[in-house]
C-alpha cells in the first residue's frame, strides 16, 4: 500500500488559515528585515556584524534542527545509541572547541566568508584564483547538496499529508522560505530563525501533551515503549552492547576523532557557524554565542522530540528487526520515516487549527534549513567568487542582486537533487559525516601550522565531496562497520593534506605574519611567533597564559557538553538518580568551563591592549534589534 493512501489529514478551513498566516508572516518578516539587510553588501552577507549573542545561538540551533519529524524517526529506529551514532558524540567534542578556539578566530579575522580566509591565509595568485573556485564550490558543492537533503526529508513527511506532490510541496514552501531569505539577508535568515524554532519546539510539546493525555501519564508511554524493544535497545552510554551494534568500541574511536576535527566542517564549525562567528558584534559575542548553541542543540531542542520519539514507540511497534517500517492499527504497516506523519495525523484534530499548526511547525523546521543554505551559499558566491573577480567595482545593489540570483539558482537545484532522492536513509550519516571526512583535518592544520600551505588545503577541499561519495555509494561503504569509510577518509584528507604541503613550497614570510598578527592562533607558529616577540609586537607569556586557559576551558567545555547530554538523556528514561549525579557534573564542569573562557578572554584583551587593537567596538551601522533587557 502506498504511502499517500495510508496518510491521511483533513484539513479544516481554520486549519489553512493558520498554514496562510504563518506563510504571510514569515514574507512580512523578510520584508521588514529587508530595509537593514540592502544598505550594503556586507550588510546583506554578514548583517553589518550586528549579530548578539543569543541570536546567533538560536540561529545556529535552527539550522541544525527541522520540525523533529527526522529526529523522532531516528530515535525509533536506534534509540539513543542511533543518535549517539550521528551526533551525540561527536558534537560534544566539537562544540565546545569551536566556542574556545575557532569563534574567537575566525572574528578576529574580520572576514566576510570561510571562503574569503584563502587569500588571507595563503598568498599569490593560485590563491586568488582558488578562492573563486572554492566559492562556487562551497555554494553549489556543499550547501546546495545540504539543502537538496533537507528538502528531500520535507517532500518525505509533508507530502503524504497534504495529498499533494513532493515537486509541489517543495515548489509551495520553497517559495516562501526563498522570498523571505531573498529578502531579508543574513539579518532576516538568523532574526526569522528564532520564531520558527519557538514554532516547531511548542508543536512538538504539544503533540507529547496529548500523547501524555491518551496514556494517563509518562511513566505508561515508557512502560509501553519498554515492551516494545529489547533490552538492548534502550542503552544509553556508549559503547554498544549486545544486540545493539551502532556504536561498537571502533565506532566509537571514530567518532571521538571525527569529533575533533569537525570545527572544519561545512555541517559544523566552518559552516553557517562560522558565519555567524564573523557576524557577530565582537569576539566576546562570537563566543557566547557558541556556548548558548552548545545546550540549545544538544539538549534543548531535544526536550520534546525524544518523549516524543517514545511516544511513537509506545503506539507504533516495529514491523521488522531493523525496525524500518511500522505497523499501524489498521494492521497494514508503513517506512518507519513516516512516524512523525502519523503522530501528525493522530493528534491534528485535538485544538481547532491544531492541525495547521502541526504543519506550519513542519515547514518552520525546512525554512529554517532554506534560510541558512540559501545566505550561506550565496555568500560565497558574491564574496568569494563575483566581487572579488567578476566585477570587484559593481555597485553594492548589483552584488545583492547576485546574491539573490543566486538563491533562487541554489534552491532550483536543490529542488532537482531532492527529486532524485529515493532512499533518505543512507543520506542522513553521509550529509552529517561522510561527505566532509577528507576536508576536515584542515581545521587544524590551516590554524595551527605554519607550513601548511594552499596546496595542502586544495588537496583536501577539491576530494571531499567526490571521494566520499564514491567510498559511500560506490563502493557501498554505507555498508560496513561506520568506522571504516569515516577513518579511510579522514585518513587521506589528513595524510594527503600533509605531504602536499610538505612537498611544496610553504606560504610568504609576509602573509603568514599578517595572518598571525590579525588572529594570533595557537600550535605550530614558533618561527613567526618568536620573530614578532623579538620586535615586541606581541608578548609570549600572555599567548601560554591564554593557551593554558584555553586548553581548560575545551576540557571542561567538552565534560560539560557530554555531562549535560547524558543527564538528559538519563531523565528521558526517567533514571533520576543516574540523571541528578550526571547534572552535579554538568553544572560543575560548566562553572568551570565559563569561568576559564572568561580568563583566557582577560588574557587576549591584554594582549589587544598591547597591540594597540580594540576588537569589542559597535558595528559601523546600528540595527534597531538589540540585546533585550
Amino acid at each position: 500500500m502506498s504511502l499517500l493512501a495510508l496518510l491521511n489529514l483533513s484539513l479544516s478551513a481554520t486549519d489553512w488559515g493558520v498554514i496562510a498566516i504563518y506563510s504571510v508572516a514569515m514574507i512580512g518578516l523578510g520584508v521588514y528585515f529587508s530595509r537593514a539587510a540592502t544598505k550594503s553588501a556586507d550588510g546583506f552577507l554578514i548583517g553589518e556584524r550586528s549579530l548578539p549573542w543569543w541570536v546567533i545561538g538560536f540561529a545556529n540551533v535552527s539550522g541544525y534542527s527541522d520540525c523533529g519529524g527526522g529526529w523522532v524517526w531516528l530515535f525509533f529506529v536506534g534509540g539513543f545509541m542511533y543518535l549517539n551514532q550521528i551526533a551525540w558524540i561527536a558534537w560534544p567534542i566539537w562544540m565546545p572547541l569551536v566556542g574556545v578556539f575557532w569563534a574567537k578566530m575566525w572574528r578576529r579575522s574580520g572576514l566576510v566568508t570561510t571562503g574569503e580566509l584563502i587569500e588571507f591565509r595563503y598568498s599569490g595568485k593560485a590563491a586568488a584564483a582558488f578562492r573563486g573556485f572554492y566559492g562556487l564550490y562551497a555554494c553549489f558543492g556543499w550547501a546546495t547538496v545540504f539543502l537538496g537533503y533537507g528538502t528531500a526529508m520535507l517532500s518525505e513527511m509533508l507530502a503524504p499529508l497534504l495529498g499533494w506532490s513532493p515537486l509541489t510541496v517543495i515548489i509551495v514552501f520553497g517559495a516562501i522560505g526563498t522570498a523571505y531569505t531573498v529578502l531579508g539577508g543574513l539579518l532576516g535568515a538568523a532574526y526569522i530563525d528564532i520564531p520558527q524554532f519557538a514554532i516547531f519546539f511548542t508543536a512538538a510539546l504539544a503533540v507529547w501533551f496529548f500523547g501524555v493525555q491518551d496514556f494517563g501519564s509518562y511513566q505508561a508511554i515508557l512502560d509501553k515503549a519498554m515492551t516494545q524493544r529489547g533490552a538492548d535497545f534502550w542503552q544509553v552510554l556508549p559503547p554498544s552492547s549486545g544486540t545493539n551494534s551502532y556504536v561498537d568500541p571502533m565506532t566509537l574511536m571514530a567518532l571521538c576523532i571525527v569529533g575533533l576535527f569537525l570545527a572544519g566542517s561545512p555541517c559544523a564549525g566552518e559552516g553557517w557557524t562560522a558565519q555567524r562567528c564573523l557576524a557577530a558584534k565582537d569576539e566576546r559575542h562570537a563566543v557566547l554565542g557558541q556556548m548558548l548553541n552548545c545546550v540549545l542543540t544538544l539538549v534543548v531542542r531535544m526536550i520534546p522530540l525524544l518523549p516524543l520519539g517514545m511516544l511513537a514507540i509506545a503506539l507504533y511497534p516495529a514491523a521488522d528487526v531493523k525496525n524500518s517500517t511500522i505497523l499501524l492499527p489498521d494492521g497494514s504497516t508503513a517506512g518507519s520515516i513516516s512516524v512523525w506523519s502519523q503522530l501528525v495525523i493522530k493528534y491534528a484534530d485535538r485544538v481547532p487549527g491544531f492541525g495547521g499548526i502541526l504543519i506550519a511547525a513542519v515547514v518552520a523546521g525546512y525554512m529554517c534549513t532554506v534560510g541558512t543554505m540559501l545566505q550561506w551559499g550565496s555568500s560565497f558566491v558574491v564574496n568569494d567568487f563575483y566581487r572579488r573577480h567578476i566585477r570587484p567595482d559593481a555597485p553594492e545593489k548589483e552584488h545583492i542582486i547576485v546574491a539573490r540570483v543566486t538563491m533562487v539558482v541554489m534552491m532550483i537545484m536543490a529542488t532537482a537533487l531532492a527529486l532524485g532522492i529515493s532512499d533518505i536513509g543512507p543520506w542522513v550519516f553521509f550529509i552529517n559525516a561522510a561527505m566532509i571526512a577528507p576536508a576536515l583535518p584542515l581545521a587544524w592544520l590551516r590554524w595551527f601550522w605554519s607550513r601548511f600551505n594552499l596546496w595542502g588545503e586544495l588537496f583536501g577541499l577539491v576530494i571531499s565531496v567526490p571521494l566520499s561519495s564514491f567510498v559511500w555509494f560506490t563502493l557501498d561503504g554505507k555498508s560496513c562497520p561506520t568506522w571504516q569509510p569515516t577513518l579511510l577518509l579522514l585518513g587521506i584528507g589528513l595524510v594527503g593534506s600533509i605531504v602536499i604541503s610538505l612537498l611544496t613550497p610553504p606560504e610568504s614570510a609576509e602573509t603568514l605574519r599578517n595572518f598571525y598578527l590579525k588572529v594570533r592562533p595557537h600550535g605550530a607558529w614558533s618561527s613567526v611567533r618568536n620573530k614578532l616577540a623579538a620586535e615586541g609586537l606581541i608578548d609570549l607569556s600572555q599567548q601560554r597564559r591564554e593557551l593554558r586557559w584555553d586548553l581548560v576551558a575545551s576540557v571542561c567545555g567538552i565534560v560539560f557538553c557530554f555531562t549535560i547530554t547524558y543527564a538528559f538523556f538519563m531523565a528521558v528514561v526517567l533514571k533520576w538518580q543516574s540523571a541528578a549525579g550526571l547534572a552535579i557534573a554538568a553544572v560543575i564542569s560548566g562553572f568551570a568551563f565559563f569561568l576559564s573562557w572568561l580568563r583566557s578572554a582577560q588574557t587576549a584583551a591584554l594582549a589587544d591592549e598591547k597591540a594597540g587593537v580594540n576588537r569589542f567596538v559597535a558595528p559601523t551601522q546600528s540595527f534597531e534589534l538589540e540585546l533585550p533587557t
